[in-house]
């Protein structure tokens, strides 16, 4: 018993010492067009933690004019393979946070006696599910020293509930994610 404690440990020993002495963060930045057009802006971070396999979080806001604002935050899980020269296609399925509020004039709501008033804005909540084809994405770490990768990504989200129904919308995404290496000093910090 004690020999495979010790065999075990000197495994994870190993293992750990064989681990880089950096640390890579992805930030993504990408642009967010609801409907292609109603721009916006995401903000999100990746963490790969198997074979193609990644997991993002991100929060992001779009404007569609005379009709909402929006600010959600979302979570993604994702496959991606990438090509030895660098093509590298993605698919993925995510769950969010979506918060709307009407964007333009005032809205006005009426009562039982026909008394209008002016609809307080405190927005409208939603359950925020997604999917995403991403068919236009390039590592340039592959082929060059840019520790970048860029994506074109077809975002097909929806909002749930929306009086009592699910509301579908398509976003184009346009984004790039930078690959930050953090290098460790003496101490083992970084």
């Amino acid at each position: 018993m004690k020999k495979i404690i010790i065999l075990w440990l000197l495994f994870i020993g190993n293992f750990i010492y064989a681990q880089e002495d950096n640390r890579i963060i992805p930030i993504n930045v990408s642009y967010f067009g609801e409907t292609i057009t109603h721009p916006g802006i995401e903000v999100g971070y990746e963490y790969n933690f198997f074979k193609g396999f990644n997991v993002t979080a991100a929060i992001g806001t779009y404007v569609h004019q005379r009709n909402h604002a929006a600010l959600f935050l979302s979570g993604d899980l994702n496959w991606r393979y990438t090509f030895s020269f660098g093509y590298s296609p993605e698919i993925g399925i995510g769950l969010g946070y979506l918060h709307t509020w009407e964007h333009g004039g005032p809205v006005y709501i009426v009562d039982d006696n026909n008394n209008a008033s002016i609809k307080p804005k405190y927005g409208r909540p939603s359950f925020m599910p997604s999917a995403k084809l991403g068919l236009l994405g390039w590592d340039l770490r592959k082929k060059t020293n840019i520790p970048m990768r860029i994506n074109t990504d077809i975002v097909y989200f929806g909002q749930l509930p929306f009086n009592n129904y699910f509301l579908s919308h398509l976003a184009l995404r346009i984004g790039a994610t930078y690959y930050f290496e953090l290098k460790s000093n003496k101490n083992g910090g970084y």
